[in-house]
């Protein structure tokens, strides 16, 4: 099954949810798999902790979002309690670097599912599309969810709110899904329990069938004055309070001198997502819990296994792992809190904002529910009553390896036991299990055009060109008759290249099911996609790109002109993108552009000096108070830069000095040479600054070394 989830996943763009009981490896195939995609992933989780543990972000933190409840609605909203979609749009102004970085996705792992609000996956769903500029659900991107909606559910605050406008809490009842074909797979191979009648009582459990489930063998482990005595039992709780309780009453029991172990916390690292205690408190004797599986390959410890401190001070700790006789010298460990970045070669790679060093252990006399999620034990004393919410009586029981395991200090009556019909409901409509070959084989080679065909789309650029001279319009600075006459050269292109695509899109998918169907060889859709690469490339580098870039140069260093140029520097970015990309683009394993087109592509514009973007503008006919304003500098910084060109004879001083201004500074040059300005100065009329003379005495001592 993993191999085939790992193809499905990796070879085509079908989103899934992949989901199993308790101990069946959904956490090892997310490792599995993130350690081999070739694809541009992420990895997001609804809480910090959970993010932590599965190597990767907050949705919130990724996403921007609000932390208030979204209603799908344009309908006004009290904003103190929720917000609606114009609420919502102006969280998607993002870096640049985030936008590129979105853009990139391919896919988007969200792991501990069951706790992930339909209306945060509604808010992922609007930031993709608005961001992506594409409107497909979620923006194109592929979606693999990962989680077990018979444990812990979404937590909500605003129930009432929610209700009006969603059906459930879980994600599957979002928006987005209802327009997405999301499959159900269903891992279904148990790896921690092996007793067939305990497992039988943990589905029965699961799947809410009180009618069915055997209380009274459950029941035999009812044994309310239980207290352990040589070997180490986990009390489950189902509050924080409770188990703090229990775990510092146990802890002051012990006799012995308390030492206290801090965690070096490096960097950015939020508080509220501390894996583990900040000051972890120890004594010999004290029963801890391993949070961690051993990273050292030799598989001494597993995230949930016991252990007691035997030997310990300042320095070090030493314990003895339950079932073992040997003394093992604790090491600490470190978690990272993540942002992902875009690299220059346009991988997604993980960027470590800030560490956190402690002993992965904690102790462990009592933990909740919340914090058991994803552990295995092999002792466990559980207190199944009242306080118990939905799905967490399945949850305590899944923990343990064996019913005999098991010691409850209540009896599980079948009023604890909750089933929620929404979730079964669900997951029988889109279950796949059957079908993950046949889907693999029908969709892979669409994918690979599919894939083609967002690379190649250029339908994006009208809107982007309309925004440009939108805002090139309202430039008070900028060359007007120069931007319409841009604009209008590019608008008929522009629309052109949509309409090729759109004809491009359909006739590559209808020979793609032709292929499917035996009836069009491979080749000629090779033949048919590399032809379009090349085609878009070569054009829109040149009869859009190339043209934008030029007019941006010309505008870059103008005063007042801030806003414009930035905006103007994104949709040269994203063409940039665009072409570039398409010089990765591949069929399979077949590249598709054309090595001889190659060129290089980039928004980057040579600095231009000073002097000369004056001289061009003096060129244009500008007078120099004109150029001074325009480029914001005093005249006496233009005059020295027109002076370069004077010393290489190219200004006409008629359009700088009157006839009489020339001819007595020539008069005076002719006659005499003087040392310095300053004798120069005294040698003229008054009227004659120091940055005329300098200029003049530039060109007319070019004209006479010319003469010579």
């Amino acid at each position: 099954m993993n191999e085939s989830l790992f193809n499905l996943t990796e070879h085509t763009n079908r989103s899934i949810f992949l989901t199993g009981k308790a101990g069946t490896g959904k956490t090892t195939f997310l490792n599995d798999f993130v350690s081999k995609t070739q694809k541009k992933y992420i990895v997001v989780a609804p809480t910090g902790i959970a993010a932590i543990n599965a190597g990767g972000v907050t949705i919130h933190s990724m996403f921007g979002l609000p932390l208030r409840t979204f209603l799908p609605t344009t309908d006004r909203v009290d904003s103190n309690t929720a917000n609606n979609i114009a609420d919502l749009m102006h969280h998607f102004k993002y870096r640049k670097d985030k936008l590129k970085l979105l853009r990139e996705l391919e896919l988007i792992i969200i792991d501990e599912v069951s706790m992930l609000r339909a209306d945060v996956l509604d808010m992922m769903d609007f930031s993709l599309r608005s961001v992506r500029r594409n409107q497909q659900k979620f923006g194109g991107v592929q979606m693999l969810f990962i989680g077990d909606l018979y444990q812990l559910p979404p937590v909500v605050r605003d129930e009432y709110i929610l209700k009006q406008y969603y059906n459930s809490p879980f994600f599957f009842d979002s928006y987005a899904l209802k327009e997405l074909p999301l499959i159900t797979l269903e891992l279904t191979t148990v790896y921690r329990q092996k007793d067939e009648k305990f497992l039988e009582i943990l589905n029965e459990i699961r799947d809410g069938a009180v009618s069915d489930i055997d209380f009274e063998t459950l029941n035999e482990r009812y044994i309310p004055d239980f207290e352990p005595t040589d070997e180490p039992y986990v009390y489950l709780t189902s509050h924080n309070r409770m188990a703090d309780e229990i775990n510092l009453k146990k802890l002051a029991e012990l006799k012995g001198k308390s030492y206290f172990y801090k965690a070096e916390i490096t960097g950015n690292f939020n508080e509220n997502q501390y894996p583990n205690e900040e000051i972890l408190e120890l004594k010999t004797g004290t029963q801890i819990m391993f949070i961690r599986n051993d990273a050292s390959g030799e598989h001494r410890y597993f995230n949930g296994k016991l252990a007691e401190v035997v030997e310990i001070d300042e320095q070090e700790i030493h314990v003895v792992i339950d079932g073992e006789d040997e003394i093992f010298k604790l090491k600490k460990e470190t978690w990272d809190q993540k942002r992902y970045s875009l690299a220059e070669d346009k991988s997604i790679q993980e960027e470590v904002l800030g560490s956190f060093k402690q002993y992965p252990i904690r102790l462990a006399w009592a933990v909740t529910i919340h914090k058991s999620q994803g552990l295995t034990f092999d002792r466990l004393i559980i207190d199944a009553g009242k306080s118990f919410a939905s799905g967490q009586v399945y949850v305590a029981l899944s923990r343990c390896r064996t019913l005999e395991g098991i010691v409850l200090k209540s009896k599980i009556m079948p009023e604890v036991i909750f089933s929620d019909k929404r979730v079964s409901k669900f997951q029988d409509e889109t279950h796949a299990n059957d079908r993950v070959e046949e889907i693999l084989q029908t969709e892979k080679y669409d994918y690979s055009i599919k894939k083609i065909a967002s690379r190649l789309d250029c339908k994006w650029i009208a809107a982007s060109l309309e925004m440009w001279y939108n805002s090139a319009k309202h430039s008070k600075f900028l060359d007007q008759d120069k931007a319409k006459f841009v604009y209008g050269i590019l608008k008929p292109d522009v629309s052109n290249f949509g309409q090729i695509f759109e004809k491009f899109e359909k006739i590559i998918h209808q020979k793609t099911h032709k292929f499917i169907e035996g009836k069009e060889e491979w080749s000629d859709i090779e033949t048919k996609a590399k032809g379009a690469v090349n085609f878009f490339f070569s054009n829109i580098n040149s009869k859009v790109f190339s043209p934008l870039k030029d007019f941006y140069a010309e505008s870059k260093s103008v005063k007042g002109l801030k806003q414009y140029n930035e905006d103007f520097r994104v949709f040269l970015d994203d063409l940039e993108d665009y072409l570039n990309d398409l010089k990765t683009v591949h069929l399979l394993e077949t590249p598709l552009f054309d090595k001889a087109l190659d060129v290089p592509v980039t928004a980057k514009i040579a600095k231009i000096p000073s002097h000369i973007l004056t001289f061009q503008l003096f060129e244009d006919g500008k007078t120099i108070p004109e150029i001074a304003k325009e480029r914001g500098l005093v005249t006496e910084t233009i005059y020295g830069h027109l002076a370069k060109f004077a010393e290489q004879g190219l200004l006409d001083l008629k359009r700088i000095f009157d006839k009489e201004k020339i001819k007595t500074f020539e008069k005076e040059f002719k006659k005499t040479s003087h040392e310095t300005l300053n004798d120069w100065k005294k040698a003229l009329p008054n009227e004659f600054e120091f940055n005329e003379i300098r200029l003049l005495l530039n060109h007319f001592s070019y004209k006479k070394e010319d003469r010579k």
